[in-house]
């Protein structure tokens, strides 16, 4: 006779136990998954300088609902690394449709650029998925000095503590 158990149910659960597993090799120096092969960790992306500067200049060139062609109409320094879509995940920014390059500030964008908010200084990405933020919190002119920091962010040292949850 065969044994059965149920994947789902108890804290020995099969599928409880690989969550659990999956979430600590993601956290720390990420892990192929078991099951489908892909690559997964949890990566910290502060807001930089860089990052700063793109969404001053898509909020300062967009029509007069704000769009702007970027492939097309950016100056260099933002096409270079294209990591300008990364202010999406702090919702400053937002694409008219899917792979279009047209983009545009969002309020919450512009509040930020005019210095009347401030943000979480990170997030923390899974999977092009929002983790959470750092509960430090940046202005506009604080990003200025920030420079991306490859180590800082392939870190395994990832805290829990230092994490808000979306909001």
């Amino acid at each position: 006779m065969i044994d059965q158990f149920d994947m789902f149910e108890g804290e020995g659960a099969f599928l409880g136990k690989m969550r659990h597993n999956w979430n600590k090799a993601i956290e720390s120096e990420g892990a192929f998954c078991p099951c489908c092969g892909k690559w997964g960790k949890v990566y910290k992306t502060k807001i930089s300088q860089h990052l700063a500067l793109c969404l001053r200049w898509i909020s300062k060139h967009g029509d007069a609902d704000g769009w702007v062609d970027v492939q097309n109409t950016a100056p260099r320094f933002m096409l270079k690394s294209k990591t300008y879509t990364l202010l999406e995940h702090w919702d400053l920014i937002e694409s008219k449709s899917n792979r279009s390059g047209i983009w545009r500030a969002t309020l919450k964008g512009q509040d930020f650029v005019n210095g009347q908010i401030n943000l979480p200084s990170a997030v923390h990405i899974y999977d092009n998925r929002v983790w959470g933020f750092e509960s430090e919190e940046v202005s506009f002119r604080g990003c200025f000095g920030t420079h991306f920091n490859f180590d800082e962010m392939m870190s395994d040292q990832f805290k829990w503590a230092n994490l808000q949850e979306k909001k």
